[in-house]
């Protein structure tokens, strides 16, 4: 009798072992599964960036309003008729001339005013002023060798005709300096050169105006 109460006994101990066994098993399967679902997370897809648009630096684009305000350059130069090959080079000499009288006509009358009180700054008046007076033509007429091409919009029409009456002035005021050489401190030449002086801070205006913009000196 107590053989079998042990016997009985020990199958429900291997019966309530085997329900435990299974218990823990069905309960550590969705925890393991679910720890690896944490560890290995589902693969993100990425999506390539779009490509940035092509950046156009400063230069760049001062060369192409250049180009649209001269016209497109020919291939080709060689190509060329002599003497048209020979003006066409003469005119790109115009942003190099343009720079002497730029400088002579403001020093002029810098030491023209100065030289009132210190004759000694007034010595190189006449040599400015003869100098600018030669120079200017040849930088106004190099201009117009420079945009024959170019479309007449406003900004070219009033620069060519603005730069032709600085060149015209400019040849007028170094013959009065060259046969008066006396007169390099007169109120005459103080005015003259203060007009023309004005004259060429204007038309720089409208230089740089073709080339960066007509904005380009706002602030």
């Amino acid at each position: 009798m107590a053989g079998e109460s042990g016997t009985q006994a020990m199958r429900i101990f291997r019966l309530i072992g085997v329900i435990l066994a299974f218990a823990l098993l069905s309960i550590s399967s969705p925890a393991a599964a679910h720890k690896k679902h944490r560890k290995e997370p589902a693969p993100i897809e990425r999506v390539a960036p779009a490509p940035a648009p092509p950046t156009t630096s400063a230069a760049q684009t001062d060369h192409a309003r250049m180009g649209e305000m001269m016209g497109d350059e020919p291939e080709n130069r060689s190509s060329m008729p002599m003497f048209a090959r020979l003006l066409d080079w003469l005119g790109r000499l115009h942003p190099i001339i343009v720079h002497f009288p730029i400088a002579f006509f403001p020093a002029a009358l810098f030491t023209a005013v100065v030289g009132r009180r210190r004759p000694a700054f007034a010595a190189p008046v006449q040599f400015l002023v003869v100098a600018g007076g030669i120079i200017a033509p040849i930088a106004a007429l190099l201009g117009w060798l420079d945009a024959m091409a170019a479309d007449a919009g406003p900004l070219l029409t009033v620069h060519r005709w603005l730069g032709t009456a600085i060149g015209v002035g400019a040849l007028g005021l170094g013959i009065w300096a060259w046969r008066r050489p006396e007169a390099d401190r007169s109120n005459g030449m103080i005015v003259a050169l203060t007009v023309l002086t004005a004259a060429i801070i204007v038309q720089g205006w409208f230089g740089g105006a073709m080339v960066h913009g007509i904005d380009h000196l706002s602030w």
